[in-house]
Formats: C-alpha cells, sequence, structure tokens
C-alpha cells in the first residue's frame, strides 16, 4: 500500500511540475515587445494595409513624393481652377454630384411666396395637426 501510494504521489509531482516547467518557459510577450516586433513589421512593410509596405497592385513601386515643384502645382491648380475644371470649388462648370451644385446653365427654383406667406401656411398646418411631431407620426401619417 505504501509503495502504491508513493508512486501515485510521484507521478502526480512529475505531471505537476513538467505544467510549471513548461509555464515558466513558455511566458506570453510582454506589451513592449509585441508593439517592438509590430513596429518592426511595419517598417518592413509586411503588414497589408498600413500603406508603408510594397503594393502588390502597382508594377512599378511608386513614389510618395512629386518631382514637381510646389510652385509649378499651385500654378497648375490655380489655372485649373480658374478654368473651371474643379468641381466643388464654385467655379467649376463640371457638376459636384456629391455637394448636390448644378450646372450654371440650371438654376435652382425659386419659390414665389414671401417668407410670411410660408410661416403663416406652416403655422396654419401645424395647427391643424398636419405637420408630424415624431418619428412615428412621420412612418405612419394620418389619412
Amino acid at each position: 500500500m505504501k509503495k502504491t501510494l508513493s508512486s501515485l504521489s510521484l507521478a502526480a509531482l512529475a505531471l505537476f511540475g513538467a505544467q510549471t516547467v513548461m509555464a515558466q518557459t513558455t511566458a506570453a510577450p510582454t506589451r513592449a515587445d509585441v508593439k517592438k516586433e509590430t513596429a518592426e513589421a511595419n517598417k518592413a512593410g509586411a503588414i497589408p494595409g498600413t500603406g508603408t509596405g510594397p503594393n502588390p497592385n502597382a508594377s512599378p513601386p511608386v513614389s510618395s513624393k512629386s518631382d514637381v515643384p510646389r510652385a509649378d502645382v499651385k500654378k497648375e491648380t490655380a489655372a485649373a481652377n480658374k478654368a473651371g475644371a474643379i468641381p466643388g470649388t464654385g467655379t467649376s462648370n463640371v457638376p459636384d454630384a456629391a455637394a448636390g451644385q448644378t450646372t450654371p446653365k440650371e438654376k435652382a427654383a425659386t419659390s414665389d411666396t414671401t417668407r410670411d406667406a410660408r410661416k403663416k401656411t406652416t403655422a396654419e398646418a401645424n395647427k391643424a395637426g398636419t405637420i408630424p411631431a415624431t418619428e412615428a407620426q412621420m412612418q405612419a401619417p394620418k389619412k
């Protein structure tokens, strides 16, 4: 009986002792280690989507720096803006769909009612209850 008990305790000690040793050898890296590894991988271009690595879609490597001097770029941009070739600047002949701009030929429809008349009509509609006050009323209007 003593022999069985001692061999069982020895087996348990070996099992738990091995786990403790294994846990010490495979410790998790610290936050600083992970940050350092990530920074190195990012610098090497190994992390896709960060814009620092090589672009697999571009055949020749694309440089982020321009060969054109800044003054020349500013002149070209000013000339294009003056000619109306840049949408969204207010001087363009090209409509800017995102901003809801129209071409110079198209004019926005103007109302022939005065502000006071619109205010009066709105006040009457509000008093009659035809203007919805809540989201639920807008979703299910009165018939």
